[in-house]
């Protein structure tokens, strides 16, 4: 039984973890093709205590709503999982970033918030050359995200920037952090947990920001506000997408 429920909880934080994220890119784009970019995260983790409380009663023949002291163990675990990270420990990560982001790239500014379960993430960078921000990798331990392989390791590696001689294309996948939600669920999850997991996708959002004076040829962005493109999703719009419209993603072509 313990076995089993380890790994239904961990099944189900997987889902559960991509419904509280909150994903933003932003692309400040010069005539020259330099500027700055920024990556910001957030993500909660209340919500899941307590759904991970409610699954664990269930799958202990448990009956009824979980007392606030079941909530409040699980959330100690979540918090003593791996996620926490000292002021010190962030300074010493947010360095070696700086030193390691490849030539033409500069670390501008990075901050970590955590407030009990709930974290946020800032970073912003320099660039010469829009091309190398898909060679930022950040150190993996500085990469506190929700999940192994999250969009965190690597903020900008999907990006792409194709010179066509008089105009300039750049495309981006979208990342779908909730993946198909519904097969993650573990066999026999009732229906008031898929219920909670249902309303905690709700919170998810997906969004990418380009701002540059270049003239705009063509773009797929859902709108725009002076000269920035906006593109955003939330969870019934990227479950909307098929997996070929989730590669295309962001597009813009610029004239040069």
């Amino acid at each position: 039984m313990t076995r089993r429920l380890a790994a239904a909880l961990l099944t189900i934080s997987s889902v559960v973890l991509a419904g509280c994220i909150d994903l933003e890119q932003t692309l400040t784009l010069d005539r020259n093709m330099s500027g700055q970019a920024g990556f910001a995260m957030k993500f909660d983790l209340e919500g899941m205590a307590r759904m991970m409380a409610q699954m664990k009663r269930a799958m202990e023949g448990k009956e009824g709503a979980p007392t606030q002291a079941e909530i409040d163990e699980v959330a100690k675990e979540l918090q003593t999982s791996g996620t926490s990270t000292s002021s010190g420990d962030f300074e010493k990560q947010k360095a070696e970033l700086a030193t390691s982001l490849p030539a033409g790239v500069k670390l501008l500014g990075a901050s970590f918030e955590e407030t009990g379960l709930r974290i946020a993430a800032n970073m912003s960078f320099g660039f010469d050359h829009v091309s190398k921000l898909k060679d930022i990798s950040l150190p993996k331990k500085q990469a506190a995200g929700p999940a192994p392989g999250s969009p965190v390791d690597d903020p900008f590696g999907g990006l792409q920037v194709t010179d066509e001689g008089q105009t300039v294309l750049i495309t981006s996948p979208v990342e779908n952090p909730a993946g198909d939600s519904q097969s993650q669920m573990p066999p026999g999850a009732d229906p008031e947990t898929m219920k909670q997991v249902e309303e905690m996708l709700k919170g998810l959002r997906v969004a990418f920001k380009i701002t540059s004076p270049l003239e705009i040829v063509e773009h797929n962005a859902h709108r725009k506000e002076g000269t920035t493109l906006i593109w955003e999703y939330d969870v019934k719009a990227l479950q909307k997408l098929s997996p070929d419209q989730l590669k295309q993603g962001v597009r813009v072509r610029y004239r040069k």
